[in-house]
């Protein structure tokens, strides 16, 4: 049971917060560069709740993405700053709250620990270049960024 009650409370609210530090990181290095941003989604189908430039939607737990206008007008740095933006979020959050509370992989002392994990499994699985049911990663982006750069230059 506990298993079971862990699972539900690491999809349902873990999970969707870590998202929204992810999408956040993109949306700061995307302003940081002079882009704009058009939307900041916290899930995916349709709206539940928003406001100004933020979207919850119904399956708040499947992910995020953030809409960016002319993302193609940025420069190379720029761009690999946006995408890279969530997994460094992501990064230092983690890494902060490893080094104030001690944390140790494998061992899960309550909910923090569950968010450091799952914060560092975001990461490497962001990093990977793939395509997953919710879309390309960022680290497949990034694979994208420089294989077009190549061709044009």
């Amino acid at each position: 049971m506990d298993f079971f009650i862990n699972f539900i409370v690491i999809a349902l609210f873990i999970f969707p917060f870590i998202t929204l530090i992810h999408e956040l990181g993109h949306a700061f290095f995307l302003k940081l560069s002079g882009g704009k941003l058009l939307e900041l989604s916290i899930g995916k189908g349709e709206v539940l709740w928003n406001y100004k430039l933020f979207y919850l939607r119904v399956a708040y737990f499947a992910g995020g993405h953030v809409v960016a206008k002319d993302i193609e007008a940025l420069g190379k740095f720029q761009r690999s700053l946006f995408y890279l933006g969530g997994v460094l979020f992501n990064l230092v959050s983690a890494v902060i709250l490893d080094l104030a509370t001690g944390f140790e992989l494998g061992v899960f002392r309550n909910y923090l620990d569950s968010f450091i994990f799952v914060s560092y499994l975001t990461v490497l699985i962001n990093l990977l270049p793939m395509t997953t049911i919710v879309g390309d990663t960022d680290g497949k982006q990034l694979v994208h960024l420089y294989r077009e750069l190549k061709v044009e230059e």
